[in-house]
């Protein structure tokens, strides 16, 4: 039987024995890095060459799965340090034109996404420094090439995707917002059918948490967690509603009230809350 982690090893030496033949295909391993700074969910593009652009390492075509999630790693710290990365994930292929002066036809990006930790307000300014010269909000982005904007949509609908996929999530929206925002996720390139998707049986250790841990401060409002998927979803929630499933998943167990609340807010101070790992998987496997 061929395994996912198979068909991408021998999809990779394939490409690169085609490159190293002909000389006409690159092969680059490119990471976009989501991060909520100071309340707005934003994107890693570090200026290069003068432009903004997705940061991206080439991979050893000789090392299959491990090399692809190394370059992925490496691509990322050049956006945020390696220690600030939170989650690290597929999300699929995307054919690119040649740059002038390279000597390539085209190129072969894999793409990933990545989430980073929060730079709160109030935080230290290095942070700040760093977050305002790379981090773009997604609401203000700048003008792009065509081939950056095709990476940065691949990567953002799988980090929608896997947003909208886990078990708080679909407990938190209404039905009419899930199936309109998940419709016609799958299989967004052939490359990605070539590559493999890990379709082996989830166990309870594989189970991700939900996107939100690693986004949000820990421990976050509610205000928090409602405004960020009103960002992601770019449409307004109903605030009763959101928070009458918001305390229904507190009974179940996998987020946790604390006594405790926000200070130094210009609003009412709102509970804060923190999500509990051990029971997260209890919960996302009923």
């Amino acid at each position: 039987m061929v395994t996912a982690a198979g068909a991408r090893e021998r999809s990779m030496e394939t490409i690169a024995g085609a490159s190293s033949r002909s000389r006409t295909m690159d092969v680059a391993a490119a990471t976009v890095v989501f991060r909520l700074v100071r309340e707005e969910l934003c994107v890693g593009l570090p200026v290069a060459a003068g432009r903004r652009s997705v940061p991206a390492c080439t991979p050893d075509a000789a090392g299959g799965d491990a090399a692809l999630h190394a370059a992925a790693q490496a691509s990322a710290a050049r956006a945020v340090a390696a220690r600030e990365i939170v989650r690290i994930a597929h999300a699929g292929v995307r054919a690119c034109a040649a740059q002038p002066g390279t000597g390539s036809e085209s190129s072969l990006i894999v793409v990933s996404w990545a989430t980073a930790r929060p730079v709160v307000a109030g935080g230290s300014s290095s942070d700040g420094i760093v977050a305002d010269e790379v981090f773009i909000p997604l609401s203000a982005l700048p003008e792009l090439d065509a081939d950056t904007r095709s990476v940065l949509s691949c990567a953002f609908e799988a980090f929608l995707d896997a947003t909208l996929a886990d078990a708080v999530t679909r407990r938190l929206l209404p039905r009419h917002v899930l199936f309109r925002k998940t419709d016609g996720f799958d299989a967004r390139s052939p490359f990605e059918q070539a590559l493999g998707r890990n379709a082996a049986a989830s166990t309870p250790q594989d189970i991700e948490p939900p996107i939100f841990v690693g986004l949000l401060p820990d421990p976050f409002p509610l205000s928090a967690l409602r405004e960020l998927y009103e960002r992601l979803l770019g449409a307004p929630l109903d605030r009763g509603n959101f928070r009458r499933q918001f305390h229904e998943i507190i009974s179940l167990g996998p987020v946790k009230a604390l006594p405790i609340f926000e200070r130094g807010v210009p609003h009412r101070a709102g509970q804060l809350f923190t999500f509990d790992r051990l029971a997260w998987t209890r919960f996302a496997t009923k």
